[in-house]
């Protein structure tokens, strides 16, 4: 049986400190990995095709992880027909009724919206209504935070469409902190600078990648925040052998534009930040 995930977003305190992030107060906007995830969802063929002004024009999409809500916002601006958002904070799953409480008010929109606090390690999204429902299941920066990701990518299986012959098999799209990030047990996750050739130079401490498991760390002024680390191969080969086939895989670094934009950023683009994947449903 897997352990009960950590709910450090119920924390006052902690709470206060991630409405802080820019990607809590600009959303998508201050996300600055959300444009390769966004093409992953509406070019999942990695076609130079132009895109449609509603790619999703009917879609039943699951949020998993949905936080303040951003990312059904925007899936309902493409023409989303139903979207369920899940999340384990009851804080971060108020915020989003908030935030769509706000938009019927000033909108009127055909989309379905639903918010149901669950936790992702004992989710069950094999029974009815839920199976084969989904065209599109999503999660930002959520998976990291899960001890069994195997068991996981099994009920996500469950809840995605199949399809037949030319119709579009449901699709899996996500993003998790960078194995990379990860990994280091001793000395803690953070950059150093070192003096190389008479100039301060700034590395990453990795360590410890193949040894897979918990990590403790520190974030955003709470000690013991828990994550699982886990290998690139272990999340591609949980994937396909659980029925999926990989369509997308993108270390995430920042980029001269991000870090032109962001004079602190610089000498941080050593290394990936984030692991973006996107799968289909193979059988």
């Amino acid at each position: 049986m897997p352990v009960e995930s950590q709910n450090i977003y119920d924390t006052p305190e902690f709470f206060l400190a991630y409405g802080n992030l820019p990607r809590s107060q600009h959303g998508l906007r201050g996300a600055p990995e959300w444009p390769v995830l966004e093409q992953m969802i509406l070019n999942p063929k990695s076609s130079p095709t132009e895109l449609s002004e509603t790619p999703l024009k009917g879609s039943r999409i699951l949020d998993l992880g949905c936080g303040y809500g951003w990312f059904i916002r925007w899936a309902r601006e493409k023409g989303a027909g139903y979207i369920k958002g899940v999340d384990i904070s009851q804080n971060m799953i108020n915020r989003a009724k908030e935030f769509e409480a706000e938009i019927n008010h000033q909108t009127r929109n055909a989309t379905k919206v639903t918010f149901e606090i669950q936790d992702l390690e004992t989710i069950n999204l094999s029974h009815q209504p839920e199976q084969e429902l989904y065209d599109i299941v999503y999660s930002s920066l959520a998976f990291h935070y899960i001890e069994d990701i195997v068991r996981l990518f099994r009920e996500i299986h469950r809840c995605l469409k199949k399809g037949s012959g030319h119709e579009r098999r449901g699709r899996l799209i996500f993003s998790v902190e960078h194995p990379i990030v990860t990994a280091p047990v001793y000395p803690g996750p953070d950059f150093k600078v070192i003096r190389d050739a008479g100039e301060d130079r700034m590395v990453w401490p990795l360590n410890s990648y193949r040894s897979e498991g918990l990590r403790l760390s520190s974030w955003l002024g709470s000690e013991g925040v828990r994550k699982y680390h886990r290998t690139v191969e272990t999340y591609v080969t949980a994937l396909l052998e659980n029925g999926f086939v990989l369509t997308g895989l993108k270390d995430w670094c920042l980029s001269k534009e991000d870090i032109a934009g962001k004079p602190e950023w610089k000498g941080e683009g050593h290394r990936p930040y984030f692991l973006l994947i996107s799968a289909e449903v193979r059988e």
